[in-house]
Formats: structure tokens, sequence, C-alpha cells
């Protein structure tokens, strides 16, 4: 019988980084001595001004300062370190904590990870252990990184502090250890307070000659659990996402597993990979599960995924794999059946369907009359009463019902509460209270400007208790915000251009403004931005799919256009497009009496020549008392699509600048076949990175595009973190691909995509990115991108072999698509189509832009009327007063 040592043993890896830990969850305190540091009433501006509770850069220094007053204690836990043990630990404010000790092996940047987006502030604590072993004893330099304050403890010795905080790129600090020869326990205990997105980090290297990582582990044996792990460094996920609740897995031949779906039952499934393959059911699983921990219906911060994880088949063997996996929601049209009250129809059914939110309330109503249930209030209103960030949100759901269903039709005393909890709001940064609600990102302040307008209007004689205010006078200041706002937009367009989140949002906003405030030149100025919003979504779409560039995205949004908060007001609006969860702006227009889209903004969607070539050109100023920011936006857009295939991106887009939430570039053939490349910072995918892996850059790359192909230029500095680029490629949902010289292509149906880079690129074959990343061979600093079809460009075969190799160079990429032109794009130089700089007119000197540009629409900057006309339709948008309503009557 083999012996068992009751433990598993572990290497680092090559830069010295300790992937093997036994971790608590983090543990939530309450944030309950603001008011000491900030002032809860009065100017939210200056150094202890609220404003910095909803920005995450800026509110460093009051992080700071909060850790100064409630700081970690000095303690460590009396209970042994191992897997499954007990551990208790005494947080700042006296609470005591107990967990059980947790194996986790991070991803490869080595980040052990409790990141979470929190809705309302809270303090966080987590303790990550981990024993090294040496048979020589020896000093080390220990090195740790976090984003926020550490403790470190050696043997239960404190050896090292630090009080610094991050946004998202963890610190590092150097503490040098004595490690003596035997095993020495190294433990952390990490800090953070959360407002809104959470970036809860740290990782530990060690300097010098390799240690060994012990993990002790009750019935373990070292050597067989050394077998498996190797066995699971093989296996891979080969789809992220599938409209079945089954993953494929991929891994050596007749390893025997077991399998369990983390948010199902938790008996494992035992299987067996026959021929290297086998498909996984996950037990319990549904479409696309809301993991947002209670937001409402209008958020995209959920991240669509859960967990399955994979072990070896023996119970010495406590190691495992976590691969993320979604069950995505299988109602996806790309061409329209029917006619528009089909579709609406076939929405608002599926809104009633959805559990808990007020868009089913209101959709309910709408379809049966069935009177509006507390049931369905519930989180709405917990979470204006808990002051949760995207309360806003739920507050433009709730007057909607409050103006859309009569008084006899609500459950009895729940139009009372309603009524309570709207006037016991706060709806701008300048009015009392502590809070991290985000008031200042584009989306955001026309939601709390409609909240705070309808409200007002909806109790103009009530006095609004946060505020002691009038409703006549909260609706007098949120019409004078909305108002500026829109004129904003309407004249020079968006800084979340695009957004496959947050122009739902916008959406959600404007129509709500449209049909229910009663200043009617608002309502026609709400209804005009409507307008160029879904024209926009119309004309920078493809088949359901918002495959545009965005301001702002999320990455299971660009793993799965069926996510997408656009969707469903694409299935109402064209007839193509999802059905998910994320319904309430689409209820919203479902339901709207006063506002209908116009003709021609369907027939745009709808309009699919063999080419389509459209320029959008954006800009505007923020102004820091709204935006946080105080400097010019711009961008630059443009989409190229056929019946079988779109590129789009958006050019010379701030160039060498950190990155957030951009999606820059990328070509679309279906809803789970988008391809990119990004500079990842991180191997993360939570939306509370920004930027992670696959939504965002950690540095933006220059790109230019010329029909239907792109050029990319990327510079990844020495220090890098993760040292190279990517691409999103999933080869599993591909009719065919193909590799040739450095291209890699595929196909789906009559649509075709290449990318190429210096050397070419290799896809990942095992992990949780199985066939579906591709790794450059070197590090990906240029990459080509072109598109093609059938009808043009015959098989797939005479199109790969068409492709000439393109010419790389250091901050420079040539190439000539097939019977197109040469070109050239450098770091610093012009864009160059045949040899000429495509930026200049005729004379020589920089091209004047125009602010749309396609086969609907052409409009110059400062242009007072917005011409929308295709297929015989036609359509006008003031850009001064907006677009005429019907009387606001039958309400």
């Amino acid at each position: 019988m083999d012996a068992v040592t009751n433990r598993t043993v572990h290497a680092l890896d090559r830069e010295g980084t300790v992937r093997d830990w036994l971790v608590t969850r983090a543990w939530s305190e309450p944030v309950d001595d603001l008011e000491r540091i900030l002032k809860t009433d009065g100017s939210p501006w200056g150094d202890s001004g609220r404003w910095v509770l909803t920005n995450g850069p800026d509110v460093t220094p009051l992080k700071e300062a909060l850790y100064r007053s409630r700081p970690l204690r000095p303690d460590v836990p009396t209970e042994p370190v191992t897997e499954g043990g007990p551990v208790t630990y005494t947080g700042p404010t006296g609470l005591t904590h107990e967990d059980t000790w947790q194996r986790v092996h991070t991803t490869p940047d080595g980040l052990v990870d409790w990141s979470a987006f929190c809705f309302t502030p809270e303090y966080r604590l987590a303790l990550a252990a981990t024993v090294v072993e040496v048979d020589q004893a020896e000093w080390r330099t220990v090195r740790l990184a976090s984003t926020g304050p550490t403790m470190l403890f050696h043997n239960g010795r404190l050896i090292a502090e630090s009080d610094t905080v991050s946004y998202m790129e963890p610190i590092e600090h150097q503490t040098p250890v004595w490690l003596p020869s035997r095993t020495s326990t190294l433990l952390v205990a990490s800090w953070q307070v959360a407002f809104r997105e959470c970036r809860q980090v740290l990782r530990l290297r060690i300097n010098g000659l390799p240690v060994r990582v012990v993990i002790p582990s009750a019935g373990a044996d070292e050597y067989v659990s050394a077998v498996a792990e190797q066995v699971l460094d093989a296996i891979g996920v080969t789809r992220w996402g599938s409209v079945r609740p089954e993953v494929p897995l991929v891994g050596p031949e007749g390893a025997r597993l077991r399998t369990w779906w983390t948010d199902g039952p938790q008996q494992a499934t035992p299987v067996r990979l026959a021929g290297g393959q086998m498909r996984v059911r996950l037990a319990g699983a549904s479409q696309a599960e809301d993991r947002s921990d209670g937001v409402g219906s209008a958020s995209m911060l959920s991240t669509g995924a859960g967990a399955l994880r994979v072990a070896v088949d023996d119970d010495r063997a406590p190691v495992y794999r976590s691969f993320p996996v979604a069950v995505l929601p299988p109602e996806y049209r790309a061409e329209p059946e029917g006619d528009p009250v089909r579709w609406r129809q076939e929405l608002l059914e599926h809104i009633i369907g959805v559990d808990g939110v007020t868009a089913a309330e209101l959709a309910r109503w709408e379809l049966t009359g069935q009177n509006v249930t507390g049931s369905g209030l519930t989180r709405a209103l917990g979470m204006l009463t808990d002051r949760a960030d995207c309360a806003d949100f739920e507050g433009v759901g709730l007057l909607n019902l409050w103006h859309r269903v009569p008084p006899a039709a609500w459950e009895p005393g729940l139009r009372a509460r309603v009524r309570d909890t709207l006037l016991g709001f706060k709806y701008w940064i300048d009015q009392p209270g502590l809070d991290a609600m985000c008031y200042f990102t584009e989306n955001h302040q026309l939601v709390w400007h409609t909240a705070e307008t309808l409200a007002g209007e909806a109790f103009p004689d009530e006095q609004f208790t946060n505020t002691g205010w009038s409703g006549a006078k909260h609706a007098e200041h949120g019409r004078a915000m909305a108002r500026e706002w829109i004129e904003r937009r309407l004249a020079g367009g968006f800084s979340e251009f695009d957004s496959n989140a947050y122009l739902a949002i916008d959406t959600l906003a404007l129509v709500s403004l449209a049909e229910f405030t009663t200043d009617n030149s608002l309502a026609e100025l709400a209804a005009g931005l409507a307008d160029r919003v879904l024209f926009s979504l119309a004309a920078n779409s493809w088949r359901g799919i918002h495959g545009a560039a965005h301001g702002r995205s999320y990455v299971q949004t660009l793993r799965s256009s069926r996510l997408e908060e656009t969707a469903p007001i694409m299935w109402l609006c064209f007839g193509v497009g999802a059905l998910n969860d994320a319904v309430l702006p689409a209820t919203v227009l479902a339901t709207a009496r006063r506002y209908t889209v116009p003709d021609a903004v369907r027939a745009v969607a709808w309009h699919c020549p063999d080419q389509w070539w459209g320029r959008q050109s954006y800009r505007g100023s923020y102004r820091f008392a709204h935006d946080l920011l105080e400097r010019p936006y711009g961008s630059d857009a443009v989409v190229y699509r056929t019946p079988d295939v779109m590129l789009a991106s958006v050019e010379d887009y701030r160039v060498g600048l950190p990155g957030l939430q951009e999606h820059i570039w990328g070509a679309t053939l279906g809803p789970e076949t988008q391809i990119f490349v990004t500079h990842p910072p991180n191997a993360s995918s939570s939306p509370s990175a920004r930027p992670n892996a696959w939504a965002g850059n950690r540095i933006l790359p220059r790109v230019r595009q010329f029909r239907n192909t792109a050029l990319a230029l990327y510079r990844i500095p020495p220090d890098d973190p993760v040292g190279h680029t990517h691409a999103w490629f999933p080869i599993a949902h591909l009719d065919e691909w193909a590799t040739r010289g450095v291209w890699t292509a595929g196909r789906v149906g009559s649509g075709y995509v290449a990318l190429a880079t210096a050397g070419g690129a290799v896809p990942v074959t095992s992990g949780p990115e199985a066939w579906q990343a591709l790794r450059p061979a070197e590090a990906g600093t240029a990459w080509v991108c072109t598109v093609g079809r059938r009808a043009t460009h015959g098989t797939f075969e005479e199109f790969l072999a068409s492709l000439a190799e393109p010419r790389f160079d250091s901050d420079r990429v040539r190439f000539t698509p097939p019977g197109g032109p040469d070109l050239d794009l450098s770091w610093a130089a012009p864009f160059q189509v045949d040899g000429r700089p495509v930026d200049l007119d005729g004379d020589g000197r920089p091209e004047a832009k125009l602010q749309i540009d396609n086969l609907a629409c052409r409009l110059r900057h400062g242009d007072d009327e917005m011409v929308i006309s295709i297929d015989g339709a036609e359509h006008r948008i003031d850009l001064r007063r907006g677009r005429p309503l019907p009387p606001a009557g039958g309400q």
C-alpha cells in the first residue's frame, strides 16, 4: 500500500511565484466610520468631499486613511494551517470571523484573488497561507505584491507590513526572510475597503534558489498528487459558453476524473476521457445564471459564468482545477422572423419569466393586467433603501411602474412603499449622504437626472426627506441637468461610444423621459437622442450582434453576444438579437406609448448590402463635476460588414495610454465567434478587474482599418506583468479553421477571418481557454486581421492561399490584402494606403471628418439636422430640439 504523506507538494513558477495556497473567503465588516473623515452634507467637493467614494482611483487616499484608523491586527490564527481545517480571525473592529482553509491554485498571473463588486461599502478581510520547504537553511527575499494593506507572518511572527492601496495593479514590497532547513509557514492577512469595484489581490514571489511549496492536507499523498497535477494541467475546456448545460473537456487519453458544478449539487460526477475528450453535463445549471449578488435587471456586472471543478478520481489527490463556463440563453435570431408586434410579444413573454425584477412586473401588467406584487419589487426597493450602486437604474424602473400602472392595479400598500422609498432616496452627489453609488460615468449621469426629474414631477408638492426639498425643486434640478446632458450628446456623441452594456442604459433613461416628463421640450430632446442611439445600434451591429468597437464592455459580452444588454433591444426593435435577463431597458421601450422606433432606423438594421462601410466620429468634453475628468474626448469608429462577416474598430484611440474597458477592434462571424486581440494586464475575467485579460488593454494599441482589413500595433514595456498580447479565437465555434505560415484562419458559414502576427500564433491547448485563445510565438506587438466571404474570395482554401505574408518591423506592419491596396501602419507615422496618408485631403491638409458617414446618413459636425434615409424610408432629427412626439394622453 502506498504511504500517505498528508500533504501535496508544488513548484514555484519560472518567476518564483507561489501558485498554491490555502485561503479563507473574504469576510466583510460594516463601514460605519466614514463620517469621521467625510462630510455628509454641504459641498461634495474638496479633499474631504464625498465625491471620492464613487471613483476608484481617486478613493485611494481615503482608503489609506481608513486603514490607519482600522488596521489589521498583528495576530495570527492559532489553529494549524491545513486543508479543510478551521481558521478563526479577529478583524479590526473586534468581530470574530470563522472559516475553513480552502485550497487554491492561482491563474498564471499568480494572483490570489478575492475581487468583488460591492454595491454598498464594506471592509473586506481575508487570509492566505502557504508552507515552503528547504533542505539547506538560507536567506531568501520574499516579494509580496497587493492592492491593499497586508501583514506578512513567518511561522507566526510578523515580518512585514504595508499600508499601501492601489486601484487595479498590485504594488510590490520586498522582505528578506531566513528560511530554516524544514518547513516554514507564510501567512498573509489582506485588507480592503470596497466602494463598488474592489480589486483585492495578492501575489508572493521568492527570489533565490527554488523552494518547495507544501500544502498540508490530511489523507493526501504527494506522489499521487504530483501525477494528478500533471494530468490536470493538460485538461482543457474548449467552449466557455454553450446553450446546452454541458462542457466539452479535452485531456490525456483514458484519464479518470471527478467533476462538479460549483453552483449545483456538490456530489462529484466521475467521468473518463475517451479519445482524449468528454462532454460533462452540468447538474443543476440553468441558462446565464445571475451571479450579481442582488443587482437588478439593468446591470452587466454579472459574469454570466459559473465554475466547473475537475479533479483526478483518487481520494489521495485533493488537487483540482477550476474552469469558468456559462450556460447561454438559447434564444438568438440572426434574421428577423415575423413583425414588430410578434417581437414585442415574444420579449414581454420572456420578461415575465425573469424572477424578482421590476421589469417582469411591468411586462406582466402590460400583457395580462395582473396587479403589481411586492415580491417583484423587493430587490429594487432594497437597493434604493440601502443606496446600493445601480439603484438609480432600479429607481427609473419603479418610476415607469408608477406612471404606467394605475393605482388600482397595485398590491395593497405597495404603492405607498414605493412612494416612501422614492421620497427618501438620494438623487445626485450634491445631496446629503455618504454612499458609493456611481454618479460620474456617462450612463449613470443621465439615469440619475431622469430619476430625479420623474420623481420630482410625480410628487411636486411633497417634501423629499433626504434633502428637505419639494418635489418641484427636485424636478427643476433634474430637468436642467438632463437637458444639458442630452444637448451635448445630440451635438457631439458619446464618450462611452457604442457600449454594448451602456447604450441600453442610455435608452432606458431617454425613453423614460420621452414617455413621462411633463416638460414636452425635454421629452422631444430625449426622443431625438433615443433615435440617434438606436440608429447607432442599427448601423453598427450585424445579424443581431453588437459587434462594433465599444467605449466600455465586459468579458461575457465579448465571448457571447447573447449576453449583450443591447441584445433584447435589437430583438424588440429589429427582430434579431437575443433574449437574456438584462431586460429593464427593453421593457421600458416595449411598453412605451409616445416613443416609437422610426421606420428608417429599422430599415438600417435590415439593410444588408454586399458591403457596408461606415464611419462615426464623436467629439465632446468632460466636465469635472460630472465626469471627474476635465479634457476633450473623441472616438473615430469604423464598421465594415457584409452578409457574412463584420470587422469594426476605433481608430487611433488614445494610443499608448492606459486602457480601462475599451474594446478596440474585432471581427464577428457569429454570436460566439467574435475574434479580437488584447494586451492583458492579468489573467482575470472579473468585471472588478479593469482592464482584465479580455476586456480592455493594459496599454491601448494603435489600430487603423481599411475596409475589410485592420492593422494593430501594441507596445509591451520591459516590466509588463504579462509580456505579450493574445487573441480570442474560439475554434470550437468555427465550422473550419487552418493555419498557413503566420496566418490562423477560420470560417463560419460563408464568412472568413484570418489573423497574423510575427512568428505566427498557436492555440492554447489546456486550461480554461483551451482551443479558444491564441498565443503569439513572439510578444505579439503587431497583428493583421482581414475578413472575407465566399462570394468575393472563393472557397476557404482559396481565401487562405491568397493571403500574402505581412511585413513586420519594429513598431511597424505592412500588408497588401487580396486585390487590395498596400497598407502601411507604424506607431508614429501617418497611416498610408498605396503610399498616401489617408488622413490628408486633396490639398494635403488634415481631412475634416464627418460625424456620421455611411449609406444611410451623412452628418457634419455642427449640422442642425440629421437625416436618415435608406430603402425608401426617411427620418429627420432636429439636433437642437429633438423630434416631435404625440400628446401624452392615455398613460
